[in-house]
């Protein structure tokens, strides 16, 4: 005979039935108050930025797709509506915004080519760092995986733009790197390197006069 003290089988399968069950409704509601918290840490970044400055190192395919052209340089930017975007190597290159136009400097060509902030604003991939605007006004936000610890996130435009989506990544509170997708097979990727953020920078950096024998396209706005 039986000890009454001995668990029944069919009880004990179903608890840990009713067990995994649980678990199962859980882990959606977990998975929800993970990316909640995954993009609050991309609005901190984003509501607390103030400057931003780090060197760079680009990657983009070639336009035959078998090849990746590479370029290093630096970036500083200042809110609101300032940066500086500079090519070192391979080609000499600066892309400046004084808040009112944007500047692209070609030193081997001697051309600069002006055109007011205002018109650009919407195909400029970086104009979202710029201004102290919610995200969520811009862009439908996915986060993504954390990788390498950096949490990713996938800001798609709610407004047509030259580039489809830009992936955006985050650690410790920095911007680290950030893809810019024109098409599923082209992708600008951007890694940042020695990061300073909300630190003083140079205000002279976002201003531009052209050099004396430089071709200027374009008028700028006063």
């Amino acid at each position: 005979m039986q000890s009454n003290m001995q668990c029944n089988p069919l009880k004990r399968r179903s608890g840990v039935a009713r067990f995994f069950i649980g678990l199962l409704l859980m882990w959606p509601m977990q998975m929800a108050l993970a990316a909640k918290a995954q993009v609050a840490d991309l609005n901190r970044f984003v509501s607390n930025l103030e400057t931003f400055s780090a060197s760079f190192e680009q990657t983009q395919p070639e336009e035959n797709l078998f090849e990746m052209n590479s370029s290093k340089g630096y970036f500083v930017m200042q809110r609101p509506g300032q940066l500086l975007w500079v090519y070192e190597k391979p080609d000499p290159q600066k892309i400046i915004s004084d808040g009112r136009n944007v500047w692209v400097y070609d030193v081997e060509l001697d051309q600069a080519t002006v055109r007011p902030l205002s018109s650009v604003e919407a195909d400029f991939p970086l104009s979202w760092l710029l201004y102290k605007e919610p995200l969520s006004e811009r862009f439908n936000i996915i986060p993504g995986d954390v990788r390498n610890g950096e949490s990713w996130f996938n800001l798609t435009p709610k407004d047509g733009t030259f580039f489809q989506s830009l992936d955006v990544a985050i650690a410790d509170g920095k911007m680290t790197q950030i893809w810019m997708y024109q098409s599923v097979d082209n992708i600008t990727k951007v890694k940042f390197n020695n990061i300073r953020q909300n630190q003083s920078v140079n205000t002279s950096d976002f201003e531009f006069t052209p050099p004396k024998g430089v071709d200027v396209i374009g008028q700028p706005v006063r």
